[in-house]
């Protein structure tokens, strides 16, 4: 494998700290409102409570309408307003009327957390058009939909705001341990969509993350008929979603774009990369015209 030194240290850092320097920042979270799907349990349950903790009011989502009123409960001591609305994040009229909902509840909304998500395991081929639109339908399409109808309520006060879409290491790296080709493509999806909202959103003081972690002890695999035994257990042994969650209010405030957790994927991503940028480099010089053999 070839080394591929694109540019100087000395640039590379100039170029890295002129865009974190221009990334908008939400430095204080009191006082504020956040939307969060996905919020009946896992992170997104971690999330509320970490912001609860620094004085944010919080609408919260969820398919699972008895997460939520546990979710609801377990928030109540924390003196902040509380809202919950079952919602599927797989239909567009349905998180439009909750995003006119909460606002209607919080008033100004500050940050939003794209974060329903379900697993996906499975070879390719043995996956139903059931299976594929429904893994799309709540990891893709939830997202669409929560930048259709939450991003303009971000927009709409024009203070800083932030919002964080949740993919996952899968997005960067299929892993051959585990058939869940589908679920990858669901969540490269999800950062492609970051990227491309990072960039729509420049100079418009609302930040944009893409939230990537590696096993996290949440329910998505309880919750998955697919997925296998070693799969349950890797994600069992996880990161604890407090701190994931905690790592990711931090991110906000440095104003960071990814957001990884703890994981041992670096080494796959150097390979999968370095593959890339090897064929790259055996691809035609476009000045010499297209190839012709």
């Amino acid at each position: 494998m070839i080394p591929h030194n694109i540019t100087s240290n000395d640039s590379q850092q100039t170029t890295c700290e002129s865009i974190t320097d221009a990334r908008p920042r939400l430095h204080d979270f009191r006082g504020k409102a956040a939307v969060i799907t996905g919020a009946a349990s896992g992170i997104g349950l971690a999330l509320a409570e970490a912001l609860a903790a620094r004085g944010v009011d919080l609408a919260l989502a969820d398919i699972d309408a008895h997460g939520l009123d546990a979710a609801r409960a377990r928030l109540a001591s924390t003196g902040r307003r509380i809202f919950t609305r079952v919602l599927d994040v797989s239909s567009d009229a349905d998180v439009r009327d909750a995003a006119a909902e909460f606002e209607a509840e919080l008033g100004s909304v500050h940050l939003v957390f794209n974060n329903a998500g379900i697993d996906m395991s499975g070879e390719l081929a043995s996956l139903s058009e059931q299976d594929w639109q429904r893994a799309f339908g709540i990891n893709v399409f939830g997202v669409i939909h929560g930048i259709r109808h939450f991003l303009p309520l971000l927009r709409r006060h024009g203070e800083p705001a932030h919002i964080v879409n949740t993919a996952s290491g899968a997005g960067f790296w299929v892993n051959s341990d585990f058939p869940m080709g589908a679920y990858a493509a669901t969540k490269y999806s999800v950062v492609a969509l970051s990227e491309a909202l990072e960039q729509e959103l420049s100079g418009t003081g609302i930040g944009v993350s893409v939230l990537c972690p590696g096993p996290v002890k949440t329910p998505i695999a309880e919750h998955s008929i697919r997925a296998s035994e070693q799969f349950k257990a890797i994600v069992a042994a996880g990161t604890p979603p407090e701190r994931v969650a905690s790592q990711a209010l931090e991110a906000i405030r440095a104003g960071e774009f990814y957001i990884f957790t703890p994981t041992r994927m670096r080494p796959r991503l150097e390979k999968r990369f370095g593959r890339i940028l090897d064929a790259l480099e055996r691809a035609p010089d476009m000045t010499n015209g297209p190839a012709t053999t």
